[in-house]
């Protein structure tokens, strides 16, 4: 579906929900044909002919967001300089998802595999796991594209990834966020190479922006002449802040990341599959991180926290 945010410049959403496997896309249909991101699915690109594209950028090495990156087989692909080698290393693009933590995390080996346990939908063209991605070209903070009409600053907001970007309109006033998508849950920051002090500093670096509409990978448009932007952006961050305080208010008594995790971080999640349970560890093993450097809480033997 195309949703018309000006003359050039669209979103791209999927047939269903944008949710993984699908992902929003940023599209400017200028003198150069720009999309960001490639996971809205074969049948959502069909009436802007993904053949027409010349620059396809990618927000970040999530399967997710660049699955689709076959549909555009004549445009130049871009990505974070951070994130480069994750296209063409397999072993390099595994170690960012830190399964290195797996058994410390989760007590035992892993054998869980995305790829083996997901069905994906027709209109995505690969399998979840290292897909060989060629790049004709490195994004850098603050790169901008000059498409003719419009300009496209591209913006490294790190925390979710750490060669995650955003990009931004400037001249219409249009962010598109990428994975700093204002879900309900919160931000997610779970994976080997996420950062969450990263993440705050990134979200506030999009506020300073004061956007007039924003966009995100996984949500609807927001409009700032109905929404305040500002404030939606805050209340996201503010979410896993909250738990961070909830895990200080736990550690009244002596508990391990696993009684943490279950006790603060899980309590209300519909699925408890093994990814989420670990992606869950892996940020709670963050917010431990944070309050250790800040002398508030304590760690004891046979990794128990306690407050300071």
């Amino acid at each position: 579906m195309l949703i018309d945010l000006t003359k050039e410049i669209k979103v791209i959403r999927p047939e269903g929900v944008a949710a993984f496997p699908y992902s929003n896309s940023f599209f400017i249909a200028d003198d150069i044909r720009l999309m960001v991101d490639a996971g809205s699915g074969g049948r959502a690109y069909a009436p802007i002919d993904p053949s027409s594209v010349d620059i396809l950028a990618l927000t970040h090495n999530h399967f997710d967001h660049i699955n689709g990156t076959s549909f555009f087989n004549n445009a130049q692909i871009f990505a974070s300089e951070e994130e480069a080698p994750g296209y063409s290393i397999p072993e390099t693009y595994y170690a960012w998802a830190g399964h290195k933590h797996w058994e410390e995390l989760m007590g035992r080996v892993k054998i869980e595999r995305i790829s083996e346990d997901t069905v994906m939908p027709d209109d995505i063209p690969v399998k979840p796991g290292f897909n060989r991605i060629e790049l004709a070209g490195l994004l850098k903070d603050n790169e901008v594209f000059d498409l003719g009409k419009n300009k496209l600053h591209a913006l490294h907001t790190p925390g979710h990834s750490h060669g995650h970007y955003a990009f931004f309109a400037e001249r219409e006033g249009i962010l598109f966020s990428g994975d700093i998508d204002i879900a309900p849950g919160g931000p997610w920051y779970g994976g080997g190479f996420s950062n969450f002090d990263d993440f705050i500093n990134s979200v506030n670096r999009l506020i300073e922006l004061q956007p007039r509409i924003l966009v995100t990978s996984h949500r609807r448009v927001f409009d700032g002449q109905t929404e305040n932007i500002t404030k939606l952006l805050k209340d996201y961050i503010g979410i896993p802040l909250e738990k961070e305080s909830r895990i200080y208010d736990y550690l009244i008594k002596p508990r391990n990341i696993h009684e943490i995790t279950e006790g603060v971080f899980t309590t209300n999640y519909p699925k408890k599959t093994a990814y989420i349970i670990f992606w869950a560890k892996m940020m709670v093993k963050q917010h431990l991180g944070r309050l250790l450097r800040d002398n508030k809480i304590i760690q004891l033997d046979d990794d128990y926290y306690l407050q300071a």
